[in-house]
């Protein structure tokens, strides 16, 4: 029996020694085969059911809350509530049955869909593929050169109106059909508004590409318009030519709003593509406008392209005038608000001033009103187009302080209810083009035509969103059936010649689809749906996906991508105040718990998920050739395929790992994993790939054989040659993308990028190619010498390559698990920040964390100004009223209401302080947006006893 355990024994220490394997490599490929295919079978298990339990988790949630919503439906009386059922798409798409909105607001939105249809189906049947449609007439006209107006400027409504099929052929016109190739001098203004921002809305919201090139496309053939001494651009270029000249009847100045309501739509542009030339040609206008800004923020609506300067001109925030000061708005608004476009919100502040001395009022009526101003003179005029301004206040009254708040909000107000009647003064209710105001005279139609115009729908549509008031709602569904009784007809919808006679014209402009049905679509949707926190809305209502602005002056910008989507939900969900709702994309979801972290690594993961099976295929491929040739440098290259399919299955765990949520035990979140993960993963690679192929390598140096069938190698080695170099290929794209993304050379994230995935992925992608040039260079000298040796010095040649990577990537990932800071500019940004901040003395021990790629942890302790936060305080307390209470308890002598004052009083003091922390926190976030966590603590210096 003793002889039989010890023969037991041997047997088992004989297959878990190393040095067996070493001497049977056949065994040793076998035996990597089998570890590879278990562990992936076990991690695509362990995937599996986690993934299914987080579905689980979702659906109990979203059963939970719409049980919870049902049974408050049922105790607010009198609401017959349907059966609910709950569905769930992978990605999170819930669909509610039977639960309606409002159900006068549903009617009047399907009322309002119906109106898009009935515009829209009359354009495709008469005018299709021209940019407006005749509808009297039955025929199309090119106003804008054929570039499709009606179709790039619908995109969007379609889109949001759910109408998918009508969007389908709409998308597949500019897939096949849109040509800019055309000698045709284009408005830069119309064009930028109406297909670049068409185009751009359309991209944002669907996902496609082919969008996204299209209005690359145009604004590449719109740029050499800015090419001007000064940067201003001229209002008129060649498409195909690129000559660019201002129309004769301005005297050759450029137009104040055809030269700044570009910037929305370019900076955009930029932030999607990364190249800088778009958003920099846009800004310019702006710093030029800048510098000799007027204190009353009011510009003239010509201005000299040659010399940068204003000329003698009508002041107007209507027609030439209106959308410059919208942008200024709202770029700000795009760019987060952050400290990088401080100076457009500075400006927009500046002409509010301006325009609150243009306001004057009626009598008797008090009709508050715009005046327009030429020298020291004011005209008693205000266009209807004028009537976009209402909602521009109130979309920037949020930014001001409580009391200029609430003043300018109602200013917005009084100016809404003016042009609301500018319809009501009419017998057919629909707004004239312009209205002069006359002492002791409300009103007066000046020109009487009217083209569909949705400047006043526009604004009910911003005062609803932004007050809650139902009025806005009963005076734009007044405005919509005044559209259907007087402009609607058999094959769409026109304008009126006067709106008194309610004689038509022969147009259907694009902006009536664009704009006026949209605002009136959302204005009964709910404030979810393009929710004002989440998008930005061009001149011509073309929505864009606000993203994290980057500084101008550096050399990185952001790069922008979106997922694609399945279909646009067709249901609307309730809006509660207690719960919001928000339509992202192409699904619906509650703002609840974070259930994955974001992480813009698409490009990562398909340069591993690529690398994971080219090398799958690739092994197979060398593990067949090894069997038939016996090569050792063959061998070598199999032992390299099985590491690197080893190691990016562990790569694309780790990412799967880290974008899980933080909980108790890791409350920064799960992202350092892929860089474990990346680690043992390097280690793997230097263990079994470089140890293996060198030890096996210098043990066949004098007892090798030539290779055989040296052939099939060749054509196996140029095969795995070509899916290899396919794989590198996406690796390489995927190491730019990223790189471009933090601002980096591609040399510079190599080394130093925060996200080492994709690189991992092009260095081992990048050893393996080269690898096949080693061993297709040893069995070329093999074949050509009749020397052996040469098979064996590939091996180990190739086994020390392997081993150079594996440092090179155990170093990268050591770096990012230890934890780096951020980079010094940002460090360096935020520290100038706090120092000139009035509130802070000193700032002392700062630090900064990589905790994931592209999200930092900030610490920093703040000597506070005691003095100053005191002031701020009081400021906005008011101080005499605390000094009231000190002065009476000090004249009573009243020593226990003095302790209760200063009790009350500090306690409001570290109140105070609270508050500051948490308002340079935030600003902080702004400055450098992939800080997640914040840690500001205030100084406390050991004071030694006296």
């Amino acid at each position: 029996m003793a002889r039989t355990r010890s023969s037991s024994s041997s047997i088992l220490w004989r297959y878990i020694n190393p040095a067996y394997y070493l001497k049977r490599p056949k065994s040793l490929a076998l035996l990597f085969m089998a570890f590879v295919f278990v562990s992936f079978f076990v991690w695509d298990r362990q995937t599996l059911v986690r993934e299914h339990e987080e579905e689980i988790l979702t659906l109990k949630e979203e059963v939970e809350h719409l049980q919870i919503e049902l049974e408050e439906l049922k105790h607010e009386g009198d609401v017959s509530v349907k059966k609910t059922n709950t569905t769930a798409k992978t990605i999170g798409l819930t669909k509610i049955n039977g639960l309606a909105t409002d159900h006068i607001e549903d009617q009047r939105r399907e009322k309002v869909k119906d109106a898009m249809v009935h515009a829209w189906t009359s354009y495709e049947k008469y005018a299709w593929g021209h940019d407006e449609l005749q509808p009297q007439s039955k025929n199309g006209v090119d106003s804008f050169g054929g570039l499709g107006a009606t179709i790039i400027d619908s995109l969007d409504t379609l889109y949001i109106m759910g109408l998918d099929e009508q969007f389908q052929r709409a998308k597949e016109w500019v897939a096949n059909s849109l040509d800019f190739n055309k000698s045709y001098d284009a408005s830069v203004f119309e064009t930028t508004i109406r297909v670049v921002g068409g185009l751009l809305s359309a991209y944002d919201l669907s996902g496609d590409d082919v969008f996204l090139e299209k209005a690359k496309d145009i604004a590449d053939r719109l740029l050499p318009a800015w090419n001007t001494p000064s940067g201003i651009p001229y209002n008129f270029i060649n498409l195909v030519h690129g000559n660019a000249h201002n129309p004769g009847w301005t005297g050759g100045d450029s137009i104040l709003a055809d030269s700044g309501t570009e910037q929305l739509e370019f900076i955009a542009l930029t932030q999607r593509t990364g190249d800088p030339k778009y958003q920099q040609k846009v800004e310019k206008v702006i710093l030029v406008l800048n510098k000799t800004f007027p204190a009353d923020g009011l510009l003239p609506i010509y201005i000299n392209p040659h010399r940068g300067t204003t000329s003698h001109s009508t002041i107007t925030f209507g027609a030439m005038g209106d959308s410059f000061y919208e942008y200024l708005l709202k770029v700000w608004i795009q760019g987060n608000k952050t400290a990088e476009v401080k100076h457009y919100r500075e400006m927009w502040e500046t002409s509010m001033k301006g325009l609150v001395s243009l306001v004057r009022k009626t009598a008797p009526s008090s009709f508050t009103y715009i005046s327009e101003k030429i020298g020291n003179s004011l005209i008693d005029k205000m266009d209807e187009l004028a009537c976009f301004a209402p909602g521009m206040i109130a979309l920037g009254s949020s930014g001001y302080g409580p009391d200029d708040s609430t003043k300018f909000l109602n200013l917005a107000e009084e100016l809404a209810f003016t042009c609301y009647n500018f319809y009501q003064s009419t017998s057919t209710k629909l707004a004239g083009e312009n209205y002069f105001f006359h002492s002791e005279q409300d009103m007066t139609v000046g020109t009487s035509w009217n083209i569909l115009r949705p400047e006043t729908v526009e604004s009910l549509f911003y005062l609803w969103r932004l007050t809650g008031n139902k009025t806005y709602q009963e005076w734009g569904w007044n405005i919509f059936q005044a559209f259907e009784t007087n402009s609607r007809v058999e094959s769409g919808y026109v304008g009126l010649k006067d709106v008194n006679t309610g004689v038509k014209d022969n147009m259907m402009q694009s902006f009536f689809l664009a704009e006026t049905l949209k605002y009136l679509y959302l204005l009964f949707s709910p404030p979810s749906v393009i929710s004002l926190d989440e998008w930005v809305f061009n001149t011509e209502a073309h929505p864009l996906k606000i993203v994290p602005r980057i500084a101008s002056g550096e050399e990185h910008l952001h790069t922008f991508s979106l997922p694609r989507r399945e279909s646009f939900p067709a249901t609307l969900i309730p809006y509660d105040a207690n719960y919001r709702y928000s339509i992202h994309r192409s699904y619906i979801t509650g703002t609840r718990k974070i259930k994955k972290i974001e992480v813009d690594d698409d490009h990562s993961q398909r340069a591993v998920t690529t690398a994971l099976w080219c090398n799958f295929l690739v092994f197979s491929l060398k593990f067949g050739i090894w069997t038939v040739t016996s090569s050792h440098v063959m061998l070598a290259e199999v032992v390299h395929s099985v590491a690197d399919f080893a190691n990016q299955a562990l790569l694309l765990y780790g990412l799967n790992s880290s974008k899980r949520a933080p909980d108790a035990l890791h409350p920064y979140g799960y992202s350092k994993e892929r860089f474990v993960w990346s680690l043992i993963s390097a280690v793997g690679i230097f263990c079994l790939g470089s140890g293996a192929t060198i030890v096996h390598g210098f043990q066949n140096l004098w007892t090798s054989q030539p290779p055989g069938n040296m052939m099939y190698a060749a054509l196996v080695i140029g095969g795995s040659f070509i899916i290899e170099g396919a794989s590198l290929a996406v690796a390489v794209h995927a190491v730019r993308k990223g790189a471009a993304a933090e601002g980096m050379t591609v040399r510079d994230y190599v080394w130093r990028g925060h996200d080492p995935t994709s690189v991992a992925v092009m260095t081992e992608d990048g050893a393996a190619v080269t690898g096949l040039l080693i061993a297709a260079t040893s069995l070329v000298a093999v074949k050509m010498t009749g020397n052996p040796i040469y098979d064996p010095i590939g091996s180990i040649i190739v086994g020390h390559l392997l081993g150079v990577v594996a440092i090179f990537l155990i170093q990268r990932n050591r770096h990012a698990l230890i934890g780096r800071a951020i980079d010094d500019h940002d460090m360096k940004r935020v520290l100038e920040f706090l120092k000139n901040d009035p509130v802070v003395d000193s700032v002392y021990d700062c630090k900064s964390e990589v905790i994931g790629p592209g999200f930092f942890r900030f610490k920093a302790e703040i000597d506070f100004n005691g003095v100053t936060l005191v002031q701020n305080y009081l400021s906005r307390t008011g101080p005499e009223e605390w000094a009231k209470k000190f002065r009476n308890a000090a004249e009573e002598k009243d020593d226990a209401e003095m302790l209760k004052i200063m009790s009350f009083y500090g306690e409001e003091v570290v109140t105070a302080l609270g508050s500051e922390v948490d308002r340079l926190e935030k600003a902080i976030q702004e400055i450098v947006p992939g800080i997640r966590h914040v840690d500001i603590e205030a100084h406390n210096p050991v004071i030694p006893p006296p």
